[in-house]
């Protein structure tokens, strides 16, 4: 096997987004979201995929307890921008600061002193109203609405880009079906595009449309051949579809385009052991726990290995 030469060989300290939703407790759409934000930040992106290094990790740390807080992306945008306000230096407040949460009080820390001389900077989330989701998703149109406002012919260039973004909020609010419509409409006004293509994919799996899913994935393989996490997910579809053969395709396909990409060694190890394939599985194995010792699923890989 020919192994692809690049920063991950040398340090594999590195998380994709899959990794990082599970080393944190939250589902991956939800580490897209922050990314997406520039809360987190990739080290370094390959075929579109994103590795991030241990420092992202202690942000989305934090992310991942403000949410279970129940605060939703807008209030934590909020509350970011109001310490970047007060601290015009600190550009990156969740990666820059330390933020200790006491109940429902946010108290800031910056390096071993306290943020503000006359004690701590305190932000009461008691006094955050939770209707910030309802009033902001209130001035999203429909995107029927949208589209017939706009002049036949004559859509403006930022029109997809204002879907998307309008879709991307839907879809933190939980609201799957709208999100759908939202993508649907920004690949009407613009024509498909892969990351459109991928995101629509990712609504409609978590909507339980596994199908559609499934040719949307494909889509977005068609438009970039190369796109090696939409490949490794619609491997994780057909496998739920009960192709299995199909995913292994899926995932072999990934590292022909990225050897080095360990999620694709991961899911093609399992899969091939599941169909009894353990002799192929090993090499896979070992490639994973090589790239990513530091995975959640490490020590799965180590416990297979020894199976095997």
């Amino acid at each position: 096997m020919n192994f692809e030469l690049g920063t991950l060989n040398l340090n594999a300290n590195r998380y994709t987004a899959a990794m990082l939703a599970e080393l944190v407790g939250v589902h991956v759409s939800r580490v897209r979201s922050w990314q997406r934000r520039g809360w987190i930040v990739p080290a370094e992106q390959q075929h579109r995929l994103a590795y991030f290094d241990f420092a992202e990790l202690t942000v989305a740390r934090q992310l991942a307890e403000l949410s279970r807080l129940g605060l939703a992306p807008k209030t934590i945008e909020r509350k970011l921008a109001e310490i970047q306000r007060r601290f015009p230096d600190v550009k990156r407040p969740l990666a820059e600061l330390t933020l200790v949460l006491d109940g429902r009080t946010l108290l800031v820390r910056r390096g071993n002193g306290l943020v503000e001389p006359g004690g701590q900077l305190r932000i009461d989330f008691d006094a955050l109203t939770h209707g910030d989701d309802e009033e902001d998703r209130s001035i999203i149109p429909s995107p029927a609405v949208f589209l017939a406002r706009e002049l036949p012919g004559a859509l403006e260039e930022a029109a997809p880009q204002r879907l998307a973004a309008w879709a991307a909020e839907l879809d933190e609010a939980g609201d799957l079906r709208a999100a759908a419509e939202m993508y649907r409409a920004a690949m009407a006004a613009g024509g498909p595009q892969p990351e459109l293509c991928f995101n629509l994919a990712e609504v409609l799996y978590r909507a339980d449309e596994l199908s559609a899913a499934r040719e949307r994935y494909f889509m977005a393989i068609e438009l970039d051949e190369d796109y090696v996490e939409a490949r490794v997910n619609l491997g994780c579809v057909l496998l739920e579809l009960g192709e299995r053969e199909l995913a292994v395709g899926a995932f072999s396909g990934a590292l022909r385009s990225h050897e080095a990409y360990a999620d694709a060694h991961y899911h093609l190890a399992r899969t091939l052991d599941d169909l009894g394939r353990g002799g192929e599985a090993v090499a896979h194995w070992q490639r994973f726990a090589e790239l990513s010792p530091e995975s959640p699923w490490a020590e799965e890989a180590r416990e297979r290995l020894g199976e095997n």
